[in-house]
């Protein structure tokens, strides 16, 4: 998706949401603070885009070894480990208070090591942003959240007075980015989780691990990739407590030949050769969606297949592989948990549902595919880079967007089940199954001669695969009623 339309959204507030947040108690100082801060700005007279002579203006760079973990801040039965790339912007200054960990992976050693990514940015940057990630409630003097939603003056004015901090000053590299839009989602919906991110653009192990792949040494690269999962589990998962895992990516056979060909490798390599050192990334993959405290949420592939997308279609017990579809201005009858109302979805959607064999769960974006602006009455939202503007989603529907809404979904039936279960402990069998519930064996009686229904049936193994969490706001964000209507 451009940037620049999300940019157009949010500043024109064409596509906005109907909240009326006030009633939250945090909102006034949520007011009182963006006021002072748009006074600030205005007042100093900061024009960067203009006049950069101003110190705000200033480039500065601050590392993530700048910032610390502050643990009053999140809730530790919810850390999530998020695989994905370009989130610095986020995890050194945005959210830095809730981040544990920055990982990439050393080749050299085959493990997950800590890093320390850096953002250059204005010092007016630096400033509000930290100050919105270290907020504190005035009355009350501890941590608080202060949403997306409640910031758009802020936004405005620090983007006029800013304009540069969209991209950062050394690199010139957007700050927009897949990580952006997927951790941002995160941060935004689950107020209180904590995140271990891993940099996915440092494991490519394909394209890094060049010898053993023109070799095509299974063996070896099967050795270094249980190496890399041991250190998964241990230097990441349990080190870190990690309940959830958010993949929106993957690895397919395609990969294999893209480094085959990248690496400069000699001779031909076969599709069976290339499925065979796909599957040495199984160990990695079992830690991530078969561990026994972890449930892995990835987003789906339609129309996979055993050759192509060999670790897709393999059953890991604790991973849920989902997938967007659109109603576009249509609302659904859906349940809560999908056991009716679907098969309206299904009649009236086929398409939508093209290449389902592989996929857990659906969920509904509610947004055209061509046209954005055609919306149901709960469209997916999306806040800006800075975490300042909140609007309806203006991207492709994509798996990589639909996957942190059904982790988010997760958080909140999880947290939900801690506050009315005394006792309750995190099981991601019992959670998975409360998500997918095992109800959707049947279509009612007036859609059992729709097509292909038994067969979309049978594929999902009985499971309510058709849902819309999004209709029922079903996340923290909305649970703590910092969007209450």
């Amino acid at each position: 998706m451009d940037k620049t339309l999300i940019a157009v959204a949010m500043l024109s507030g064409i596509a906005s949401l109907s909240v009326h947040a006030e009633q939250h108690p945090l909102k006034l100082a949520s007011d009182h603070h963006v006021l002072d801060r748009v006074s600030l700005i205005e007042n100093e007279g900061v024009q960067c885009g203009v006049d950069a002579s101003h110190s705000f203006c200033d480039t500065v760079t601050v590392k993530f070894s700048d910032g610390a973990y502050q643990r009053e801040r999140t809730d530790q039965r919810q850390t999530v480990l998020v695989l994905d790339s370009g989130m610095n912007l986020h995890s050194v200054l945005r959210y830095r208070s809730r981040i544990r960990a920055h990982l990439v992976y050393d080749p050299q050693s085959n493990t997950f090591v800590e890093s320390d990514p850096e953002v250059a940015i204005s010092r007016l940057g630096q400033k509000l942003l930290s100050e919105l990630d270290t907020f504190v409630d005035p009355n009350t003097q501890q941590p608080a959240f202060l949403p997306s939603a409640w910031l758009r003056d802020l936004a405005l004015a620090y983007g006029r007075a800013a304009p540069g901090d969209m991209q950062d000053h050394r690199t010139q590299i957007s700050h927009f980015s897949h990580g952006s839009k997927v951790l941002g989602y995160l941060t935004q919906h689950n107020p209180d989780a904590e995140f271990v991110l891993i940099d996915t653009a440092s494991f490519l192990p394909f394209l890094q691990h060049k010898d053993v792949i023109c070799r095509q040494d299974n063996a070896t690269l099967s050795d270094y990739m249980k190496v890399a999962a041991g250190s998964l589990q241990q230097d990441v998962i349990e080190r870190y407590e990690v309940e959830y895992v958010n993949y929106s990516g993957g690895f397919t056979r395609s990969h294999v030949h893209q480094a085959w060909n990248s690496n400069g490798c000699e001779g031909s390599l076969s599709n069976a050769q290339a499925k065979s050192l796909l599957n040495t990334l199984d160990p990695v993959y079992q830690q991530l969606f078969d561990s026994p405290n972890v449930l892995g949420i990835q987003a789906g592939k339609r129309h996979a297949t055993s050759g192509e997308d060999a670790l897709d279609v393999k059953d890991y017990a604790h991973r849920i592989r989902v997938q967007p579809y659109t109603t576009e201005a249509v609302n659904t009858d859906i349940s809560h948990t999908g056991e009716t109302g679907w098969e309206a979805v299904y009649k009236d959607f086929k398409a939508e549902f093209a290449g389902h064999d592989h996929i857990d769960m659906y969920v509904n974006f509610g947004y055209g595919r061509v046209n954005y602006f055609n919306q149901n009455s709960t469209p997916k939202m999306t806040s800006d880079v800075f975490g300042m503007q909140y609007a309806a989603d203006w991207a492709l529907l994509a798996s990589s967007w639909a996957a942190p809404i059904v982790t988010s979904l997760a958080i909140d039936t999880q947290t939900k089940l801690y506050n009315e279960t005394p006792g309750a402990v995190f099981d991601p069998a019992r959670l998975k199954t409360k998500l997918l519930p095992d109800r959707c064996g049947s279509a009612a009686r007036e859609y059992r001669r729709v097509s292909g229904i038994d067969g979309f049936i049978r594929a999902g193994d009985n499971t309510c695969r058709i849902q819309d969490p999004l209709k029922y706001r079903a996340d923290q964000l909305n649970s703590q009623g910092y969007l209450a209507n």
